[in-house]
């Protein structure tokens, strides 16, 4: 699959590096604000394609990401039972056995404060799931809420994955690609298992030669397919708006220019300069005429999701 810079440039024929304008990290910040975006039109029953799962315990606040919380579970001792939301003004309320709100080992309850979020009764594991926004880099190819780089592995079997504070779970889907040594594993989907704190295994992998120069890991999920074509769409959008900004500054500077030379002795050089203005002027018309059309595709992108609410 082709990066997202490879996609931006695709759309709107605009060629991005360190120095262009936009450069790739302005690429990188419209790609990740566009995912943000986009998550906050989804419809219901798509976010939790955009959720991770937290685990706190009760009666230490956990601070919140992004706040969209889509449910949150107490452990009793032996199931998890759903917790209730209430104000965070009634959390003493809820500690009274005679009050109607009464939170108990079978019906906890959960509020939010100071950007928080914390369960009553205490001193008890909480398991909540909250949507989360992507950052998503210019040289990506997918979107993913855990994105790896330098992952080492062994030639084993089954193969160990090595990488400082991964952040994987048992059970993450993942995609593998840009190893350079064990190149069977570029574009493998496999399941985490067998993890710890810096190493993971990945469910029937094991390959050879031993990857030493470290490979990608890419957490699938995070965000529906439906929508991912979007993004390019947005971060397009936004490339050309910084564009043209951009050509227009050339532009008043050589408009400048003509007419500060405007004299007898320079009109030539006042030509050059107008030309040069004018040639700008042109390129701007035909990337607006661009940025409008990927913005007509956006938008109906946009109305096609919320069309699609359950």
């Amino acid at each position: 699959m082709a990066t997202f810079e490879a996609q931006v440039e695709a759309l709107t024929g605009l060629s991005i590096d360190g120095s262009s304008a936009p450069t790739q990290t302005e690429l990188t910040q419209f790609l990740t604000d566009g995912a943000k975006e986009i998550i906050n039109y989804l419809p219901k029953h798509l976010l939790p394609l955009c959720s991770a799962e937290e685990t706190f315990t009760s009666g230490t606040p956990n601070t919140l990401n992004t706040g969209k919380i889509l449910n949150v579970f107490r452990n009793d001792g032996d199931i998890k039972q759903p917790c209730r939301q209430i104000d965070s003004s009634y959390k003493g309320r809820v500690l009274d056995s005679d009050d109607m709100d009464y939170a108990s080992l079978t019906d906890p309850v959960y509020y939010i404060e100071n950007n928080t979020i914390d369960v009553i009764p205490s001193n008890g594991t909480v398991t909540y799931s909250e949507v989360q926004y992507p950052s998503i880099a210019y040289n990506d190819s997918v979107i993913s809420s855990v994105s790896l780089s330098g992952v080492t592995v062994t030639a084993a079997d089954p193969s160990i994955f090595t990488k400082t504070s991964h952040g994987l779970s048992t059970g993450d889907v993942v995609k593998l690609s840009g190893f350079s040594e064990m190149t069977v594993l570029n574009g493998m989907v496999g399941t985490v298992t067998g993890i710890d704190a810096n190493t993971f295994r990945i469910n029937g992998i094991s390959g050879d030669p031993q990857e030493t120069t470290g490979g990608n890991v890419f957490k699938l999920g995070g965000f529906p397919d439906e929508a991912e074509y979007l993004i390019p769409l947005y971060a397009s959008i936004k490339s050309l708006q910084n564009a043209i900004e951009t050509i227009r500054a050339l532009a008043n500077t050589q408009f400048d220019s003509a007419v500060s030379s405007n004299t007898a002795e320079d009109i030539e050089l006042s030509t050059s300069h107008l030309n040069a203005g004018n040639a700008y002027l042109s390129e701007i018309v035909s990337m607006e005429k661009q940025q409008n059309k990927l913005q007509a595709d956006y938008d109906r992108g946009l109305s096609l999701l919320k069309g699609g609410a359950k």
